[in-house]
């Protein structure tokens, strides 16, 4: 059990860091996350595959990526920094599964590096 001192030092401690923030500063965590936006562009799949997608995502959120026109969700299997060649992830057996899969480029919205990124378009509903 925290004893009555420890209380007071921790509502003080409180109390000074409010003391300090701006006016109108809130300590309540927004209720969504910021979302980021991917832009895929030179994409290539079976027919029927777009040239150029948004997509959103959650941070923290799986490889799953909402496109923005409500056409379904991007679900990424694999990822290869264009730069270095190094594979960021790559989903354990999907290449065997011979699933019509589509390939894009996208920016990385978190550090503004090119990916080549492979995944399906699965449609909603």
């Amino acid at each position: 059990m925290m004893s009555s001192r420890l209380v007071l030092a921790v509502v003080a401690s409180l109390a000074s860091v409010g003391g300090v923030l701006p006016g109108g500063a809130a300590w309540a965590v927004p209720s969504t996350p910021r979302t980021l936006t991917y832009e895929f562009t030179d994409c290539q799949g079976p027919a029927g595959t777009p040239e150029a997608f948004d997509a959103v995502k959650q941070p923290g959120e799986a490889a799953a990526l909402h496109l923005t026109d409500d056409g379904g969700i991007f679900i990424a299997m694999s990822a290869i920094d264009v730069l270095t060649g190094d594979v960021l992830f790559a989903t354990p057996g999907f290449q065997q599964n011979e699933l019509a899969t589509v390939t894009c480029s996208v920016i990385n919205p978190r550090n503004d590096r090119l990916l080549r990124v492979t995944g399906l378009i699965v449609p909603l509903g």
